[in-house]
């Protein structure tokens, strides 16, 4: 079952809703995820192969809290990942020095109404409210989403090689204030 929002219809601030959400939600986030990263290769920026969606295990993330989905009134608009590790990109952190936000998404139905920021906007509250003063994440080196998150609050921290692909990805933070 699939309804869209008109994109001329502007959402009050009680129709917005983000919140973690458990395994129930996982075949949402997979269809947010699987048409963010079509659209994003269409642009030139593979962010997500179907191999890399598979092998991410939504249900134990859903089930440890970290599934994080915005809902535009009852519908699934953005979801993303807020850990507090990252063993990957951030092997010697401490634990509890940080969140972790991976795997942004917006639908496109919701593209260019607020998803983005909103997202990020509770991610840096999440991390308040536990008393974490960093919020983290990685991405391309050579894309414009480096940009996009400088826009938000973060700075480029170190660059580093991925792994599996080969491609020059930077480590981002951004501090957040005691607010």
């Amino acid at each position: 079952m699939q309804s869209i929002a008109p994109a001329d219809v502007d959402l009050r601030p009680h129709d917005v809703q983000i919140r973690a959400v458990g395994p129930e939600y996982v075949a949402d986030a997979v269809v947010i995820l699987r048409e963010a990263a079509q659209w994003l290769a269409t642009l030139g920026v593979p962010v997500w192969s179907e191999y890399d969606l598979r092998k991410t295990d939504l249900p134990s993330h859903s089930a440890a809290g970290c599934l994080i989905l915005g809902f535009a009134g009852a519908e699934p608009a953005a979801c993303m990942l807020l850990q507090r590790t990252d063993p990957i990109y951030w092997p010697r952190a401490v634990e509890g020095s940080a969140l972790y936000l991976h795997k942004l998404a917006v639908r496109r139905a919701y593209a260019g109404r607020g998803w983005g920021p909103r997202m990020i906007t509770w991610a840096k509250a999440e991390a308040r409210r536990r008393q974490i003063r960093r919020l983290r994440l990685d991405t391309f080196a050579d894309s414009w989403l480096a940009q996009y998150y400088v826009m938000h609050g973060f700075r480029v921290m170190s660059q580093t090689v991925h792994s599996e692909n080969g491609r020059q990805m930077c480590r981002m933070e951004c501090w957040l204030s005691r607010k």
